[in-house]
This record gives structure tokens, sequence and C-alpha cells, in this order.
């Protein structure tokens, strides 16, 4: 009899233990899920392009501007706007990138500052692969277009004006190639897929700034 009852107790206290061992790893479990972060760093979007009759796609870091032609009354409108964003030292000539704090979306920083500082440029930045360490791209404004090469002044001209669209100039590397005139940003992405996608053009893509790459 005392042999069972003794029996009995260590089963007993060896469930309590396996019990206690058990709750702890729960509550262990539960303390790494509140670790980990709540809201993880989505993968950047991306947008198609026409490079010729080729599509190409690019990635938009929603985290970063650029300011073309900088100057004082830019960087005081984008402080204005943004008091937490940062100036990055870049050695680029004619632009500025800022960082944006968490929460900001660069589209949506680009749209404001029209309003706050019309005078000046902006864009998102984007890049030519999926990660943020892809060469970067941006858009100062103005799309390039490639028409039909039959095609005379006239006829040029008849185009233009029945889409509502500025001619800012002739580019002498091809029969009718023309500068159309947009405003900065993804407007300007958007002007020329909508253009290629009309079918009345041979090409149209933006009038690209891109990162210099050493090889």
């Amino acid at each position: 009899m005392y042999e069972k009852a003794t029996m009995t107790l260590k089963f007993i206290f060896c469930m309590v233990i396996g019990l206690g061992i058990l709750t702890s790893g729960l509550r262990a479990a539960s303390a790494m899920e509140l670790k980990k972060p709540k809201n993880p760093s989505a993968p950047l979007a991306s947008y198609l392009w026409y490079d010729g009759a080729h599509e190409r796609k690019i990635w938009l870091d929603t985290s970063l501007a650029v300011e073309f032609d900088p100057d004082p009354s830019g960087k005081n409108a984008f402080l204005k706007a943004y008091p937490k964003a940062e100036a990055v030292d870049d050695r680029r000539a004619g632009v500025r990138f800022w960082k944006l704090h968490s929460g900001t979306d660069a589209r949506e920083a680009v749209t404001r500052l029209k309003s706050v500082n019309p005078a000046g440029r902006y864009s998102p930045v984007l890049h030519d692969s999926p990660s943020d360490s892809g060469r970067m791209r941006a858009l100062p404004g103005n799309v390039i277009v490639y028409l039909n090469p039959g095609w005379d002044a006239t006829a040029v001209k008849a185009w233009a004006d029945s889409r509502r669209l500025e001619i800012v100039q002739k580019l002498e590397i091809g029969p009718n190639v023309y500068v159309i005139k947009t405003g900065p940003g993804l407007e300007s992405l958007e002007t020329a897929n909508a253009l290629y996608q009309s079918g009345e053009v041979i090409s149209a893509f933006p009038n690209w700034w891109q990162e210099a790459v050493t090889r």
C-alpha cells in the first residue's frame, strides 16, 4: 500500500512539473511572437514602362524622393512639409535625395510638395530591380516620343493638338522624334505609357534620370 501511494505521488509530481514546463514554453513562445515586427517591410511596388516595343518593369522605393535642380527654397519647402525628412548628402549634380521618415509614402510626398512648392520638381525614386540596391531612376518630367516617320510637320502638329500635348523640342536623333511636356514624377510615366498603348506612336518613354553605373 505504501509503495502504491509513493508511486502515485511521484506520478502526480511529474505531471505537475511537466505542466509547468509546458506552460513556461507557451509563455516563452507568446513572448517571441510579441517581439516580431507588427508591420514587416512590404515588397517594393512595381510599375511598367515601354522601351520601344519591350515591356520593362521598375520598382518604387516609397521611402526615398529626389528633388531636381535643388535650391534653398526647395529645401525649405520640403522641410516645411516633412520636418523629419533627411536630406541625403550626395555628389550627383543637379539632384538632392530625401530620406522620408517611417509611414510616409514618396508618392504622397511628391503630390503634397507640388502644392507646397509648385516651382519645385520632385519625383519618387524607382529601381531597376526589386531590391533598393538596384540602379536608381527618377522622373524629372517630359516624355520622348517617336512618331510615324512619314508624317510631315502639319500631321505632327495635328496629332499633338488632338491630344492637347505641348511639343518642347524636336530631337535630331531620327525622323520625327519629339520631347513632349509633362510634369515631374509619375505623371510622365503614366503619360508615356498611355501614348504607347494608344497605338498612335512607335515609341514613348519618360525622359529618365538614371543613376550612373561604373563598369
